[in-house]
């Protein structure tokens, strides 16, 4: 398949499911006017939960490999999350029961995919989270996580790949994995939000 009607295939095929993860309750409050730092908390737990899911299966199957330091590699990103968590004064997310495996390095390619765009709402986000809470670098970290230009060599790596149909049917269905699986944590983390103002 030709690399630009691949990229456009991915892009458009996980289109409504992107759509659904942005609408979610999740990442809302964030760009409220009224923004404070527990709808932040919320957040940030509900993207450790999310992304603690991937993070194992993404570092076996795209490590770093010293003979091809140029290309695309995952570098784990939990650890911002929980730093940002803690310089807001929160405690350690509980550690993840269930953790999303590949069967293919396609696979993983898709939950990537997905994984390094949304780190893109960053731009946005860190600074206006730094503004309104009047917080500074230690607790955006992840927000400045696009700043490692992953998406960048991502789309770079995509672009050089040849992909044959199949293959990338397995990136597609892994991403559109990825983006449920967002949308299901952030309804949880929405129950729990609601829950607790019940109460």
């Amino acid at each position: 398949m030709k690399k630009h009607s691949a990229l456009l295939h991915m892009k458009q095929a996980t289109e409504n499911a992107h759509r659904a993860a942005e609408r979610t309750g999740l990442m809302q409050p964030l760009m409220r006017v009224d923004v404070s730092v527990d709808d932040y908390l919320h957040a940030l737990n509900g993207l450790y939960h999310w992304l603690d899911q991937y993070e194992v299966c993404l570092q076996t199957w795209l490590p770093k490999q010293v003979e091809r330091s140029g290309d695309y590699h995952y570098q784990p990103r939990t650890s911002h999350i929980v730093s940002d968590i803690h310089a807001l004064g929160g405690f350690t997310p509980p550690p993840q029961i269930h953790h999303e495996q590949a069967l293919s390095v396609y696979q993983a390619l898709g939950y990537a995919y997905v994984i390094e765009g949304s780190t893109q709402g960053g731009r946005i986000l860190k600074q206006r989270l730094e503004h309104v809470l009047q917080l500074d670098d230690k607790a955006t970290n992840y927000f400045g996580f696009y700043q490692q230009g992953n998406w960048q060599r991502f789309i770079r790596a995509f672009e050089r790949l040849s992909l044959t149909d199949a293959q990338l049917q397995e990136m597609t269905n892994a991403a559109l994995s990825a983006f449920r699986s967002f949308t299901e944590v952030a309804e949880q983390v929405a129950q729990r939000v609601s829950s607790r103002v019940a109460h």
